[in-house]
C-alpha cells in the first residue's frame, strides 16, 4: 500500500546526488524509482520524495527529521559522513537528557536531521518528520495538533511535553515537544521562541496520496480553510505548512510514455486536481 503522507524535499539539480547519498549511509535505504524530475527512496520502509524543483525554494530546519537508531554506531557513522560532506552542526553530538546521543545538522543540501539513538518502541519508525513552530507561527505547535487531529484519521497522541517556568525565552506551557501519528504516520511537533531566522516553506513539504476525487476534495478543503492554494495540487495550510494533494494514479500516468505529456499538460493547468479531466487528458 503506498504511504498516504510521503514527506517531499526540494533540491536545485541534486536530487539524484542526495539520494544517493542517503542510501548509502541510512540502514535498508534504497531508491525506489527515478526521474528526470522526481527521486523516490524508501528507508527502513518509509518512503521520502525528492523533487528536482531548481533555486525557487530551499528547506530550512522549521521541518526537520528526527532519525532513531538503536546502535549509537549507526549515529556515529552517519554524523562524520554528514559532517566530512559539508554538513553544518546545530546541536553538537552528545549526551542529553532525552538521549544518550544526539545531535541536530543541516546536511550539505539544507536538510535538517536529529540523528538519535533511542528505542524503537518509543517512536515506532525509523525517520519522524518535525515541526518547529518559530516567530510569528511560536505558541500554535498544540493548535496544529488539534488541527491536523480533526482531518486526518486514526490519530494517536503519545503525549505532549510543555515548557516549565525557569525555561526562558520560551513561556511555561507551550509545547516543548509532542508525539502524534496522523493516519498511522508519526510526527513531531515543537514551540521554539528563539530567534530563529526560518519559517514553514515549499523547501519541505507533505504529499497525500488520494484514490479518490471525494479525497481530494477533502483534504483540500480543510487544509486550505484559512491557507492559501498554489497551483499543481500544491497548497499551504494556515501555520504555513505545505502539502501537495496528489491522485494515486498521478505515478502510473507520468511513467507511461504515451501518457506523461498528456497527462502534465494537464495538471499543470490546474490548481486542485481534477482526476477525470486528468484521466480524459490522456485519452484525447
Amino acid at each position: 500500500m503506498q504511504q498516504q503522507i510521503t514527506p517531499c524535499l526540494w533540491f536545485d539539480a541534486q536530487a539524484q546526488e542526495a539520494a544517493n547519498f542517503y542510501c548509502s549511509q541510512f540502514a535498508n535505504a534504497k531508491i525506489v524509482s527515478q526521474s528526470p524530475i522526481v527521486t523516490e527512496i524508501e528507508v527502513s520502509g518509509q518512503r521520502m520524495i525528492l523533487l528536482e524543483g531548481g533555486p525557487k525554494y530551499k528547506p530550512n530546519p522549521s521541518i526537520s527529521f528526527f532519525y532513531l537508531s538503536e546502535d549509537a554506531g549507526e549515529i556515529d557513522r552517519i554524523w562524520e559522513a554528514m559532517i566530512n560532506d559539508g554538513g553544518q552542526v546545530l546541536m553538537a553530538l552528545d549526551k542529553y537528557p532525552w538521549s544518550e546521543k544526539y545531535g541536530w545538522i543541516n546536511d550539505k543540501y539544507g536538510i535538517s536531521w536529529q540523528l538519535s539513538v533511542g528505542k524503537m518502541s518509543d517512536v515506532g519508525q525509523k525517520i519522524t518528520p518535525s515541526l518547529l513552530f518559530v516567530g510569528e507561527q511560536y505558541g500554535r505547535a498544540e493548535e496544529a495538533i488539534e488541527q491536523y487531529s480533526s482531518i486526518f484519521k486514526d490519530v494517536k497522541l503519545d503525549g505532549i511535553m510543555r515548557y516549565g517556568d525557569n525555561e526562558q525565552p520560551d513561556q511555561a506551557g507551550k509545547v516543548k515537544h509532542a508525539q502524534v501519528a496522523f493516519n498511522g504516520n508519526k510526527f513531531m511537533f515543537m514551540d521554539s521562541a528563539h530567534a530563529h531566522k526560518f519559517q514553514f516553506s515549499e523547501g519541505v513539504s507533505f504529499t497525500i496520496y488520494c484514490d479518490t476525487q471525494e479525497e481530494i476534495d477533502y483534504y483540500w478543503d480543510r487544509l486550505t480553510e484559512n491557507g492559501s492554494e498554489s497551483m499543481c495540487g500544491w497548497l499551504k495550510d494556515k501555520f504555513g505548512v505545505s502539502w501537495q494533494i496528489v491522485p494515486s494514479i498521478i505515478g502510473k500516468l507520468m511513467t507511461d510514455p504515451a501518457k506523461a505529456g498528456k497527462a502534465a499538460k494537464a495538471f499543470m493547468e490546474m490548481r486542485k486536481f481534477d482526476i477525470e479531466k486528468l484521466v480524459q487528458a490522456t485519452l484525447a
